[in-house]
């Protein structure tokens, strides 16, 4: 991976226009419908099989790879991650242990509120409980947000025993376990 690795989370607070000043600098992993404001990612990663097979058609344009925990697909890659001891309940937490699994070692998080802000879960709105055909999609629209934030601190201390980086550019965050910047000041001090 490149020497720096931005993660785009789908928190509320992301903005494409933080993400664009990104991309000629950084590789990328987008996160769920983070890949919308992420096309040039290398990766889409999105753990659920829920998730899936309501978006997969939806992103047919997307040319990175396409990486999950639990769905199986053609042209779909299946990461387990077996080197980690907690998933964190969220595709957030897991893309940055495939992150991590993948060789990256300088990460930045962005779209990691990992609360809700402004009352949203996400920067789009909730995702549908029917998809057009009928059936019920069950994602769970971030049901279990309010434990994230614990359960990230403690994989931040495994990060740091493997002497990963992290930095959090998320304009809005719960997260206290990474050191944060403004993606302009990243830019200024990291990618000169």
């Amino acid at each position: 991976m490149d020497k720096w690795c931005v993660i785009v989370a789908a928190g509320p607070s992301l903005l494409r226009s933080d993400v664009d000043l990104l991309r000629n600098h950084v590789s990328a992993i987008a996160v769920n419908c983070a890949v919308f404001f992420t096309p040039w990612a290398s990766t889409c990663f999105a753990a659920d099989s829920v998730w899936w097979r309501y978006y997969a058609p939806k992103i047919k344009w997307f040319k990175g790879d396409r990486v999950s925990r639990t769905h199986r697909a053609p042209g779909m890659h299946m990461w387990r991650g077996v080197t980690w001891g907690r998933t964190g309940g969220n595709s957030g937490h897991m893309a940055i242990q495939y992150a991590v699994d993948e060789g990256a070692v300088n990460i930045v998080l962005l779209g990691y509120d990992q609360q809700k802000t402004s009352g949203k879960a996400h920067f789009h709105q909730d995702h549908p409980k029917m998809a057009q055909d009928g059936q019920r999609t069950n994602m769970a629209n971030a049901g279990g947000i309010a434990a994230w934030p614990r359960f990230m601190a403690r994989t931040a201390q495994d990060l740091q025993k493997r002497g990963v980086t992290v930095i959090n550019l998320s304009r809005r965050t719960a997260l206290a376990c990474f050191p944060r910047m403004t993606v302009e000041q990243f830019l200024e001090e990291k990618c000169l």
